[in-house]
């Protein structure tokens, strides 16, 4: 079975930016969307927002799981200092077979990646619209 993976950013993603001096508030409405993404695409998550650092994949699944994700957290992308996070999740794509992938993040500077982008506003976070776009990438047929 080919695996699909979801390059997860979490601010502005699942947290959304309604402050700009305080960030880091999960927002359950939008672990609902990535859970009805995740359980769709029967895709598996890849961490590639800067809360990866410092946690292990173990230790950032038991925190999205406290807040209601049902899906499973397999990895995370690369650190390379200076590096932008395109060439992070470039990297790990590399390294890694997958037969379907969408970056959720609200950055939209992801170069040669951007067809796999579903953009979210950093201060809504995960809309319940972007879930069907998401799938549709994830489930397109591959052509790499």
């Amino acid at each position: 079975m080919t695996r699909r993976v979801v390059f997860l950013d979490i601010d502005g993603v699942l947290a959304p930016i309604r402050r700009w001096d305080r960030y880091g508030d999960l927002e359950p409405a939008c672990i609902e969307v990535l859970n009805e993404i995740v359980a769709g695409a029967r895709a598996d998550v890849v961490v590639s927002s800067t809360w990866r650092h410092g946690k292990t994949v173990a230790e950032l699944q038991v925190m999205l799981e406290a807040e209601g994700f049902t899906g499973r957290v397999v990895d995370k992308t690369p650190t390379a200092p200076g590096a932008r996070r395109r060439e992070e999740i470039a990297a790990w794509l590399a390294e890694h077979a997958v037969g379907g992938y969408v970056i959720i993040d609200d950055h939209s500077d992801m170069g040669e990646l951007r067809a796999e982008l579903v953009l979210t506003h950093p201060g809504r976070g995960l809309q319940p619209a972007d879930a069907s776009r998401a799938i549709e990438i994830l489930m397109r047929p591959s052509c790499w």
